[in-house]
């Protein structure tokens, strides 16, 4: 090995732009695995394009519809690290903390098949209020994070006005926050190295006979 070679023992744990499409194939992939037992599947869907009812199997989209800032973590200190080859400063801002909220719509072409899915859904994100490790997505497991996910309370206005946005009609939904999303920055600050000198006193002794 070269001489000066570093070798990391551990992958850097970065979050990239990535980790917002990570953050619904995560999402998909845990409500997949437990409506599979109802022979239903989960998928990322804007809604832009109308679902065909009855689909060819029973069905529960998934669909981003906003993206906003965590207000608690706006003011998180800057990061600051130390080469230990260099002896520079490597400061960079704390990473950009997002909320996404998503809604979960089932699609069956029956009310009461509707209303087992989502239930089914509910239940699923219940077991799984904390997702992390293996069921991670990417990024998200690159980074080892954790995703925290809540239902959020909306009133029936709330929840047209979510629907009208994304310009589709209303149907039975529910609507889920998932927090905290951390995206890491890409520019880094590098200072020179801080140089500390000492002085050291002692005792001067007279040469005189």
């Amino acid at each position: 090995m070269p001489v000066g070679t570093i070798v990391a023992k551990h992958p850097a744990r970065v979050a990239d732009f990535n980790v917002i499409s990570d953050t619904s194939k995560t999402l998909a992939k845990v409500l997949s695995a437990g409506l599979a037992p109802l022979g239903a599947d989960c998928q990322v869907n804007d809604l832009f394009v109308p679902i065909g009812l009855p689909p060819a199997k029973p069905l529960l989209t998934l669909t981003l519809y906003e993206i906003i800032e965590d207000p608690s973590a706006r003011n998180r200190p800057t990061r600051r690290k130390v080469d230990r080859v260099t002896g520079k400063v490597i400061s960079s801002r704390a990473p950009a903390a997002m909320l996404l909220r998503y809604i979960l719509a089932p699609w069956s072409g029956r009310a009461d098949t509707d209303h087992v899915l989502l239930g089914r859904a509910i239940q699923t994100l219940y077991d799984n209020a904390i997702i992390s490790g293996s069921d991670l997505e990417g990024t998200l497991f690159t980074a080892q994070e954790a995703l925290k996910i809540t239902m959020v309370p909306m009133s029936i206005e709330d929840r047209t006005h979510v629907w009208r946005s994304i310009e589709s009609k209303y149907r039975l939904s529910a609507n889920y926050e998932v927090r905290v999303v951390n995206i890491d920055p890409e520019k880094q600050l590098v200072t020179p190295a801080v140089v500390s000198r000492r002085l050291e006193y002692g005792t001067l002794e007279d040469d005189a006979p």
